[in-house]
């Protein structure tokens, strides 16, 4: 753990259709419809919690968030939470049958687990609450002294004033111009520098990056891709690896939501009606259209 110069705290933030507010740590909100993030300054370490539910768009961005707060913190009044944390701990709900995310799971939740005081209302700590502390590094109010009233002006003059009696005085006159001695060794002007001789620089071009061939499968995808686009405004996508075997599961919101799979030559569709809508039903027939042209 870094040494800090304060209690050590705990943050809950939940992320809510791309907006990320701050609450009160609690083990009951660890469920399959949140997506949470915990700055942990006990352990060192940004949670990032993202339930069976959570759509993929909030998906995306909770964790694009967590991996920016894990290096800049998050403030809370004038106190950085997890600035610079050591550790990432990413928690898919819907792996939990992996063991390596079971048991990130299991620390995580004990980790959260128990009775917390806090501080700024969502600052959590151990250790009994205290009265009316401030938080550390906050700055004290200073009561600001009376300003003087202003002095009244008093009227000055730049010129001053005559003695009386004094000689008057003349203005100086511009002194002349002194004539050039007999003999004097002449100034010399300052010889031009010259001229840059310009070379000309013999341009190499570059060789040309050789075409990287697509396999089928992959040419599949393109088409899948394209078919998608074609008929959805907003498109995610998220790569994935299940029994050695890539590939990419894509949302369109209100449209479909399909898993794509690289097998050999062939792309391994779920669900195979692409969900059923009526624009899932036209990707899916625009899709094997294209299909058939390889």
């Amino acid at each position: 753990m870094k040494a800090l110069a304060r209690t050590p705290y705990l943050l809950m933030l939940k992320d809510d259709s791309g907006e990320v507010n701050a609450i009160q740590l609690d083990v009951q909100l660890v469920d399959s419809d949140n997506a949470l993030i915990v700055m942990d300054e006990i352990n060192d370490t940004c949670w990032v919690w993202i339930g069976r539910n959570v759509s993929m768009p909030t998906r995306m961005h909770a964790l694009r968030i967590a991996r920016g707060l894990q290096k800049s913190g998050y403030k809370v009044g004038v106190t950085t939470i997890g600035l610079a944390s050591a550790r990432f701990v990413e928690m898919m709900e819907k792996d939990d049958t992996d063991p390596d995310v079971a048991s990130a799971i299991a620390e995580f939740k004990s980790t959260i687990k128990g009775t917390w005081s806090f501080d700024d209302a969502v600052l959590a700590y151990k250790g009994e609450a205290k009265a009316s502390t401030p938080i550390a590094g906050a700055p004290k109010k200073k009561l600001l002294p009376p300003e003087p009233e202003p002095e009244p002006e008093v009227a000055t003059s730049l010129e001053p004033e005559p003695i009386a009696g004094a000689p008057e005085t003349k203005p100086l006159t511009a002194a002349p111009e002194l004539e050039p001695i007999a003999g004097a060794p002449k100034k010399k002007l300052p010889t031009p520098e010259p001229e840059p001789i310009l070379v000309a620089e013999t341009v190499v071009e570059p060789t040309p990056t050789p075409a990287v061939s697509a396999s089928i499968a992959e040419k599949k995808m393109a088409y899948l891709m394209l078919s998608i686009t074609r008929n959805s405004d907003l498109v995610y996508t998220e790569r994935f690896e299940k029994g050695g075997k890539k590939g990419l599961k894509i949302e369109s919101p209100g449209v479909m939501v399909i898993e794509a799979m690289y097998d050999g030559d062939f792309l391994k569709i779920r669900p195979m009606d692409f969900g059923g809508s009526e624009t899932a039903t036209k990707i899916k027939s625009e899709f094997e259209g294209l299909v058939k042209r390889l």
